[in-house]
């Protein structure tokens, strides 16, 4: 049979098909369906995120007919057909936790909201997800990954039946507390993640026939200083440094701003819904505006005798210093160290020219000093985490209210590590 009457055959049987499912999806205008991957561990599941915020569907956003959690919610019937996105409990048979509000509607309420009517295509969320899971056995040959793959076959098959496009431009990323705990180097880490971008990528390019690239989304885990290897950011540096460097791989922001459940690991529902419009900002960014989204970074760090000078990319400045939403660790959140470990006294920090953050110490900078940014705190969070005060002004645009309450989506300053190496 020729590749031709092979099309053929599949457009007929799509359209038979599509013509006779009773789906309100298939009748509404658009004609691709976006696919964005959850993927990660429990903060992507929404464990603890209870009381549910979001129940009923208010765009035109897709599930899978079992659930957001193809791990968790999944029964035999999960992959049966697609239906609006609405949140639900459901429990973890491995601790018992109740499983509540994912950044899936976080995610597609925000992108709706930044689209407004002109956005006639739809979107599919789905988390193959598996809490308390290392980066090593979510992306290589296991039960993980063809989770992973199951979602996307899946995914293509009941959107071709339905007479749709299908395009993955995304992996939403939650992980890293599992490494922070089994010391995984942040080397070892940022491999891992660029081997699975490609596989990914390669792989969904196979199912799909899409050209785009598959990106990964990931945001900043910043529980480090609760976990097994307490106080060790190196996995939060990591993901900055893979933001900076990668160009398919980015953190859309990080996390010490949202609100925290008492184990100070997990988000409350409020910050789960917050993650995922925090992820929508970005994916617009890239998907839509076609920009090459990066978080707040380091493009250039120098010294002169004993004052630092920081030149950052700003996503939508000016920066500024925010001690109002996330309190003050101390020179809100930079801190020094010489060679040999010692931390410098820092006697000032401000900002200049809405882009650059100046840093002054008592001793004289050496080349190849340490400065260290949300390097503190003993819990997790905006009151007493691993945190700065650093932010830009996205909020003044982008806002969105949870449960009664107004937010403003700025971009803060990810966690981060830079050596001093230039002196001038």
């Amino acid at each position: 049979m020729s590749n031709v009457a092979s099309k053929a055959i599949r457009l007929m049987i799509g359209m038979v098909i599509f013509l006779n499912v009773p789906n309100s999806f298939s009748q509404r205008k658009g004609d691709t369906v976006y696919h964005v991957v959850m993927y990660g561990q429990s903060l992507m599941l929404g464990t603890g995120s209870v009381p549910l915020l979001s129940v009923k569907q208010p765009h035109n956003a897709l599930m899978f007919s079992g659930g957001v959690r193809s791990g968790y919610d999944a029964d035999s019937n999960y992959h049966n057909s697609l239906v609006p996105l609405v949140e639900k409990i459901a429990i973890s048979k491995a601790s018992g936790s109740k499983l509540g509000e994912t950044p899936a509607t976080g995610f597609s309420e925000e992108f709706n909201s930044l689209l407004g009517r002109s956005w006639s295509n739809h979107l599919l969320l789905s988390s193959p997800a598996q809490g308390s899971t290392s980066i090593a056995s979510l992306t290589q040959e296991g039960i993980y990954w063809d989770r992973f793959k199951k979602d996307i076959i899946e995914a293509n098959r009941l959107v071709f039946a339905l007479g749709k496009k299908y395009n993955v431009p995304f992996i939403l990323w939650n992980q890293g507390e599992k490494d922070i705990d089994s010391k995984t180097s942040a080397d070892s880490y940022k491999n891992s993640m660029k081997r699975f971008q490609q596989k990914a990528d390669e792989f969904i390019k196979a199912v799909t026939g899409q050209k785009n690239a598959v990106k990964i989304l990931m945001y900043q885990t910043v529980s480090h200083n609760v976990r097994k290897s307490t106080g060790n950011p190196e996995i939060a540096n990591a993901q900055y440094e893979l933001a900076k460097s990668e160009a398919h791989i980015t953190i859309s922001n990080t996390t010490y701003q949202l609100p925290y459940l008492k184990d100070n690991v997990h988000l409350t529902n409020v910050g789960s819904k917050w993650n995922g419009a925090n992820y929508a900002i970005a994916a617009k960014n890239l998907l839509i505006d076609k920009a090459n989204w990066k978080p707040i970074y380091v493009k250039k760090i120098a010294a002169a005798k004993n004052v630092i000078v920081l030149n950052f990319h700003v996503p939508v400045p000016p920066l500024v210093f925010d001690v109002i939403n996330v309190t003050d660790p101390g020179n809100y959140g930079f801190r020094v160290f010489n060679k040999s470990g010692k931390e410098l006294v820092v006697k000032d920090v401000h900002i200049k020219n809405g882009d650059a953050v100046y840093i002054t110490t008592e001793e004289e900078v050496k080349k190849g000093d340490m400065l260290w940014y949300g390097n503190n705190g003993i819990t997790t969070g905006s009151l007493n985490g691993a945190r700065g005060n650093l932010r830009d002004r996205q909020g003044d645009k982008f806002t969105i209210e949870i449960d009664g309450r107004k937010i403003r989506l700025d971009n803060w300053c990810p966690i981060f590590k830079e050596e001093i190496n230039e002196l001038r």
